[in-house]
């Protein structure tokens, strides 16, 4: 066989697995495709940060709250943190208003909830039985759906678990030291 023959059979089969080479590089992907991620499938993710505040503050923005969140024409109060949380208010009966106060001492659930134990409740002058009155206001009043009162354990529970604020914040308490004015949440940022 000629040189020149073997030389170009030889060639001739390089250029041709070069070819091969190249068309199966770019046929073949180079990586495993990604799996789309299906948001719907997947827990909801929260950013959270930890958010320290005052008693005037905390005060401030519990009023507003309440404001918005409640039926202000069947029971209109107030909230102030002082060494306990004191809740003021009025409540028409008899067709007459009367003021009412009430004392709560503030503790912070381990799932980030808050509960609140009625130390005390009076209407004008006169202390009230608390779990009668708490069992009147359960039934009587447009509560937020966040708020849960246990008249006979003297309790009112507020579930910040349940309470989503505008753009799909929420929060858990962390600490509530009112004589410390140690008062920390961490909100949740949700992340889109």
């Amino acid at each position: 066989m000629n040189k020149w023959k073997l030389s170009f059979f030889i060639l001739l089969v390089i250029n041709l697995l070069f070819v091969l080479l190249i068309a199966s590089l770019l046929f073949i992907p180079s990586q495993k495709p990604s799996e789309k991620v299906n948001h719907a499938d997947k827990e909801e993710i929260a950013v959270p940060f930890l958010i320290s505040t005052d008693k005037k503050s905390l005060t401030d923005l519990i009023n507003h709250y309440l404001e918005e969140e409640t039926d202000q024409e069947n029971l209109q109060y107030r909230v102030e943190l002082k060494e306990n949380v004191n809740v003021y208010g009025v409540i028409n009966a008899f067709n007459k208003d009367i003021n009412m106060a009430l004392i709560l001492e503030p503790i912070v659930k381990p799932d980030g909830n808050m509960q609140l134990f009625v130390k005390e409740l009076s209407i004008g002058r006169l202390k009230l039985p608390v779990s009668y009155v708490l069992k009147y206001m359960n039934t009587n009043y447009d509560l937020p759906d966040y708020v849960v009162i246990d008249s006979g354990k003297k309790i009112i529970d507020i579930n910040l678990d349940q309470l989503t604020l505008k753009n799909g914040l929420s929060a858990r308490a962390e600490s509530f030291n009112l004589k410390e004015d140690d008062i920390t949440f961490q909100l949740l940022v949700p992340l889109p």
